[in-house]
């Protein structure tokens, strides 16, 4: 399993030592009397022992200060939305302070590649804090760019520019995310939000954009009526996709709503069950919606124990089961698209997840049969954005079994790697 750690938390007075060597801290005086600032202005500033240039006083947030917002900000690079290639290799994004916060899409390699050119940049600006900007099937990649809001599709590899696949509106008022690959009808499946009409309350959809010719045209909406839609995510089978929707006054982890909808012939989507949050008396926020390489339908929700914990429907009797029931969080709040808080390891029953319990990030796997957990001992604290490579997910089957611990250091090991 490849995961990329979130930046651990670290004290001011450590960030000072970081960001400035020869600074050295000592341990504070007691405090003086408190002044207002026209006293602290009248007074005389006291004359430096050594007879030198005395300090000069300033009210209070004008003061000039060494630890400027671009050091701060350009401390360290932000790393999220992992995916993987088709040749097994990690793709992610990388945030970087030196080019003024430039989103690029970076392939894992002897040396990490960049993906996209210097004049584009993966970032969406759907439901304003975006996420899920780019997906990635064999080698070839969309990305939504940051300065038009379009999508674009670039080959991996062979040196290509990006290709615009959606219409150009004069201006970054329509933007895309969380989108996925649909194979079976050579489309791209993603969130549409369009700010053309109202910018206060811009009209979301889920639509398909077509990928088998150069032509550039309209997407086709699949999916509309509500206020938001979030995760489409469409089974091995290709029969069969899922989503997340919810609707004004709530936020996603107040109240949502699971569905499944079934493709026709043509690629319409002719009938829809709602899988969890239609209950008026079972109030819960269904999130993450995945489909098992046997095409079993996942998710995370609340229900019952206020905690999101993972679930599985079972299709033929349209019922809810939990996977396994702890008091704590298996997936975070959808304040941005393309969480992924959990995979899956090959065709196995078996998932391998992250959940937060009183602050701190475990990492553990799941067997779905037995319901039984074994957590992974892991350095980190802070864990999100689970991708299981192939190639470990082998080897990791073939020991899960014999020896919990060679699991653990095979995920150590890729993850030192990382």
């Amino acid at each position: 399993a490849s995961i990329l750690p979130a930046a651990c938390s670290t004290s001011a007075p450590a960030l000072l030592l970081r960001a400035f060597p020869r600074l050295r801290l000592r341990r504070p005086l007691a405090s003086p009397p408190r002044m207002s600032s026209s006293s602290a202005a009248a007074s005389p500033a006291p004359a430096d022992a050594a007879g030198g240039e005395r300090p000069t006083a300033a009210p209070f947030g004008s003061w000039r200060s060494p630890i400027t917002a671009d050091v701060v900000s350009g401390a360290s690079k932000r790393l999220g939305d992992i995916a993987l290639a088709g040749d097994g290799r990690l793709l992610w994004i990388e945030g970087r302070p030196e080019e003024k916060g430039r989103m690029v899409i970076v392939k894992e390699d002897d040396k990490p590649v960049d993906i996209i050119p210097q004049e584009f940049a993966a970032r969406t600006l759907a439901q304003e804090y975006g996420g899920g900007a780019f997906a990635v099937q064999d080698n070839v990649v969309v990305f939504s760019n940051y300065k038009d809001q379009r999508l674009y599709k670039q080959p991996i590899g062979t040196g290509s520019l990006p290709v615009p696949l959606t219409p150009d509106y004069g201006a970054p008022d329509v933007s895309y995310a969380d989108g996925v690959f649909d194979p079976h009808f050579s489309r791209y499946i993603t969130v549409m939000e369009d700010r053309r009409t109202s910018s206060l309350n811009p009209a979301t959809t889920i639509v398909s954009i077509n990928l088998s010719n150069g032509d550039v045209h309209e997407p086709k909406v699949l999916i509309s009526g509500n206020d938001f839609y979030a995760s489409p995510r469409i089974d091995p089978t290709k029969k069969r996709m899922a989503w997340i929707e919810w609707g004004h006054p709530n936020m996603p982890w107040d109240k949502s709503e699971l569905w499944v909808g079934y493709f026709s012939e043509s690629g319409d989507l002719t009938e829809r069950v709602c899988v969890a949050g239609s209950n008026p008396m079972l109030v819960e926020s269904p999130a993450e919606p995945k489909w098992s390489p046997k095409g079993e339908l996942f998710f995370v929700t609340d229900r019952g124990s206020g905690f999101w914990n993972i679930h599985k429907w079972v299709e033929h009797t349209n019922e809810v089961v939990p996977m396994y029931t702890l008091d704590a969080e298996f997936t975070r709040p959808l304040w941005v698209f393309g969480i992924n808080s959990y995979d899956f390891l090959g065709k196995s029953n078996h998932i391998v997840f992250t959940y937060r319990q009183l602050g701190k990030s475990y990492l553990g796997v799941l067997d779905c049969d037995s319901g039984s957990v074994s957590l992974l001992d892991i350095p980190f604290s802070d864990l999100s954005n689970v991708v299981l490579l192939e190639m470990i997910t082998s080897i990791l089957k073939v020991h899960l079994e014999a020896s919990p611990r060679q699991l653990q250091r095979l995920l150590w090991m890729r993850t030192k790697q990382k």
